[in-house]
């Protein structure tokens, strides 16, 4: 599969709906066509349906055939045994590049439906189409509003995500989204008919718009070709990895989702450790650690300096820190002699964690020393904000949230650094000051958390992600992975 080829089914010129249907009243669901549209797609949109003579002010048309151009992403979304018969008339009119929404085919494991995905796949492949699915939501490209379901994300970035979900497709670029995290391609694949995750990889490895590959995956066709790419990709793109379908209920699902077979557990583990690929076990998790690797920069160790805890958690940070493999090392006696200069003993724990707030309400001097301070001591690789909104004075808030990125910037220099809040509180006023502090540092680009797991465990794999970088050969005692041993879909 050339680049060119999959560059023009990313980036068409022109889409034909085959199956477009009038708006229905009744259904919040615009349809295929109606999503396109009221997203804003600008290229050439074509509805593809004999009983009409218009769809949404546009005319239609009874077939392929009768459409005045060649189209560069034909849409299909019709009955299953309908399918095969649009996939002919594809191939006749020259229309290589096709999504199909419709499900109903080997994902039910029912005896027509499987023998209907062995003849759409024999036109397929006989003709040479390039077919995304079916059963999955197709593309999504937030540059140019290509998307397929109701509001697609809008925020264009350097983040591309595969995904055999097409529900995982919107809930993640969804949730993603709040963190501010832009998206360049999303693609839900769903069966993989002729075109694979492995596709979508070769793709994005090229792409100067990707810096970033997120992916879903349940079952795949070539696991010695994902393990290729992953290894490759990995060296210059992180690619970060969701892998369903590993638990005995979870492989019934998988096969039921997508008519895929997930594989053994102990194959993935291998698999992870051989290409560095970052693992994640939740949407969630995902968006977090991506947020991580989207807006830090190389850190050279585990060494986490934990800078505000409060409320008598700092055991709770210690366990945290441990769980997520990071070092909580004690600062120095001379650092703590330097740091006891200026913030009094009161109520004020300088060992790491640093909890004392008073530095927070210095922010022009206190706090600037302290992250020298931090910088200079070589065992300190990183750095944990965790701010406590209930101990805090919402009209200073504010002032905090502004000076905050261009002081931490300033004086930790290259060192990556995260922050954490949280509120207990019944009174709102705090946890609206929590949620405004969290918007302005996004924007500013620092990663926001609203509990320290997730922070501690995102610069984990930070950490985790830059230390494979850096090897020169992964040895995993003694046992090398069979690669093809994962071909794991059937």
């Amino acid at each position: 599969m050339s680049y060119a080829e999959l560059d023009r089914m990313f980036y068409p010129k022109s889409i034909a709906v085959v199956g477009a249907k009038r708006p229905d009243p009744e259904s919040d669901f615009a349809g295929m066509f109606g999503s396109i549209q009221e997203y804003g797609y600008k290229g050439h949109l074509y509805p593809i349906n004999p009983k009409v003579s218009e769809i949404r002010g546009i005319k239609a048309y009874p077939n392929l055939s009768a459409l005045p151009e060649p189209i560069d992403l034909i849409i299909v979304s019709v009955p299953a045994p309908a399918v095969p018969n649009v996939l002919r008339e594809c191939a006749e009119t020259g229309n290589k590049n096709v999504h199909i929404f419709t499900a109903g085919f080997k994902e039910t494991g029912e005896p027509e439906a499987l023998k209907l995905q062995k003849e759409i796949e024999e036109i397929a492949n006989n003709n040479h189409l390039r077919v995304i699915g079916p059963n999955c939501m197709g593309i999504c490209v937030p540059e140019i509003r290509v998307g397929t379901w109701t509001e697609p994300i809008k925020t264009v970035g350097p983040v591309s995500f595969l995904s055999q979900s097409g529900g995982h497709a919107q809930d993640f670029s969804n949730y993603a989204a709040k963190f501010g995290i832009g998206f360049s391609k999303i693609v839900s694949f769903g069966n993989a008919l002729t075109l694979d995750s492995t596709d979508f990889l070769e793709y994005l490895a090229d792409d100067p718009k990707t810096k970033i590959i997120t992916m879903y995956l349940e079952g795949i066709k070539d696991g010695r070709k994902l393990l290729t790419l992953v290894k490759d990709i990995n060296k210059t793109k992180p690619v970060i990895i969701l892998k369903g379908g590993l638990t005995a209920s979870g492989t019934k699902a998988v096969a039921s989702h997508t008519g895929s077979m997930a594989g053994e557990e102990h194959f993935w583990n291998a698999f992870f450790k051989q290409t560095g690929a970052t693992r994640v076990y939740s949407l969630e998790d995902m968006a977090h650690t991506t947020l991580t690797l989207l807006r830090m920069g190389e850190t050279k160790g585990r060494g986490v300096a934990v800078l505000g805890v409060g409320g008598g958690v700092v055991v709770a940070v210690s366990d945290a820190c441990s769980k997520a493999r990071l070092d909580l090392p004690t600062f120095p006696p001379r650092m703590q002699k330097l740091l006891r200069s200026f913030i009094p003993s009161a109520g004020n724990m300088i060992k790491n964690p640093l909890d004392a707030y008073p530095i927070f309400f210095d922010i022009e001097k206190s706090f600037p020393q302290t992250l020298d301070l931090i910088y200079n001591e070589p065992s300190i690789n990183m750095v944990i904000i965790s701010l406590h909104m209930d101990w805090m004075d919402p009209k200073f808030v504010p002032k905090l949230a502004s000076a905050l990125p261009d002081v931490c910037r300033d004086h930790l220099k290259d060192k990556p650094f995260v922050v954490c809040w949280r509120s207990t509180r019944h009174n709102s006023t705090f946890k609206n000051t929590g949620i405004k502090l969290e918007k302005e540092l996004l924007e500013a680009g620092i990663p926001v958390y609203r509990s320290f797991e997730h922070a501690a465990t995102s610069l984990s794999r930070l950490a985790d992600y830059h230390f494979f970088q850096h090897q020169q050969e992964v040895l995993i005692e003694g046992f090398h992975l069979k690669a093809d041993e994962l071909k794991l879909a059937s």
